[in-house]
């Protein structure tokens, strides 16, 4: 970034190991913010990868690696789409900052959801670069982001040796907890409301983690599964717990030997989901600079995962919460990859988007 042109760049860290980086283009008037998180997820089975998933390989045109998608290309798309414009001399009427953050993937601990609220990074508005592909790349720019709220359903029986289950009153953990998820499956449907300019809802994901049991022999006196339900604006905390409370109550009334309990999950308990007013110059911006370097319109939508957009929505910054390189469908999976082509149009759509939104016009 020094070697580009920008300037104050410097790490800001809530602890050493996990830093985060700024860097600024230009200086004064509107700062637009273009954000990007730098960690990954884990990943997985190694066999699965055809190249190392640490080692960066281009490949017909793509370019392999864990984050290349999620969201490492969107990074490096941002961090040219500054050098560029300060080689024109930097925007004429504001700041582009840069912000490359920690920990989104594990709920922005360390990254934006302890940056954003800091004065000296206050912005009028930011941009996201997650990536907004799907079987075609660009499909559309989010003007909505859901949030994801994580809980643990927890089920007790009666923890014994398991030879005696037909011979003294007991309860299988792992069976009442197979059908609450079966339950859960058909019948739970978190309210929400509905709202034309941000299409879509909520989604409930089930077992998206699942234990239970101790061992052989030993009659399951404890099981769980994790369930992840994306949320979208307009949704609150205590009416989504409401509404699983009441559901598993209702369980219970309909079977007293269930013993069953539901526990938000420490730091991934509400990252809200967020929106930002169609009309806004950013969005106008945006779409400007895609329709000239794509060549056609890209639609307003709703980005269906959780971005770190919520925080800086939070913070009072209008924020597209998602809009870059690659697709989601090749996320969090092996082989991931992006194409290197929508890595240049990706540097190209963020520069004109900073220049036309701090007031080139052009």
């Amino acid at each position: 970034m020094k070697r580009l042109g920008y300037e104050g760049i410097q790490t800001i860290a809530l602890e050493p190991e996990r830093p985060n980086l700024v860097g600024e283009i230009g200086g004064g008037g509107q700062v637009l913010m273009l954000n990007g998180h730098v960690d990954t997820k884990p990943p997985g089975d190694l066999s699965e990868w055809e190249t190392g998933p640490f080692d960066p390989v281009i490949r017909e045109g793509r370019l392999y690696g864990l984050g290349s998608a999620d969201m490492k290309g969107a990074v490096a798309a941002m961090v040219y789409a500054g050098g560029a414009i300060a080689e024109t001399g930097g925007p004429p009427n504001g700041t582009l900052r840069i912000v490359l953050t920690a920990d989104e993937e594990a709920g922005s601990r360390f990254g934006a959801r302890f940056l954003a609220g800091r004065p000296e990074l206050a912005a009028d508005a930011v941009l996201v670069g997650e990536a907004t592909g799907m079987q075609t790349p660009w499909s559309y720019i989010a003007v909505a982001s859901r949030g994801i709220a994580c809980f643990r359903v927890s089920v007790r029986g009666t923890q014994m040796h398991s030879s005696l289950s037909d011979q003294v009153p007991s309860v299988n953990a792992s069976v009442k907890l197979a059908q609450v998820l079966a339950r859960m499956a058909a019948d739970f449907k978190p309210q929400y409301p509905r709202d034309p300019a941000v299409p879509g809802g909520p989604t409930v994901n089930l077992g998206v983690t699942m234990s239970g049991g101790v061992y052989f022999g030993i009659y399951p006196g404890h099981a769980e599964f994790g369930m992840d339900i994306r949320t979208v604006p307009g949704m609150t905390q205590p009416g989504l717990l409401a509404d699983l409370t009441s559901f598993v109550q209702k369980l219970q009334r309909e079977d007293p030997e269930l013993d069953v309990s539901v526990e938000p999950v420490p730091d991934l308990d509400w990252l809200p989901p967020s929106s930002i007013d169609p009309g806004h110059p950013l969005v106008a911006a945006t779409q400007s600079a895609a329709q000239d370097v794509l060549q056609r319109q890209v639609p307003l939508k709703t980005m269906p995962a959780f971005t770190d957009g919520s925080y800086w929505s939070l913070a009072g910054a209008a924020c597209i919460p998602a809009f870059g390189p690659g697709t989601l469908l090749v996320a969090h999976r092996p082989n991931e990859n992006v194409p290197v082509d929508e890595l240049t149009q990706a540097a190209r759509i963020y520069a004109l988007t900073a220049l036309r939104y701090l007031g080139e016009g052009t």
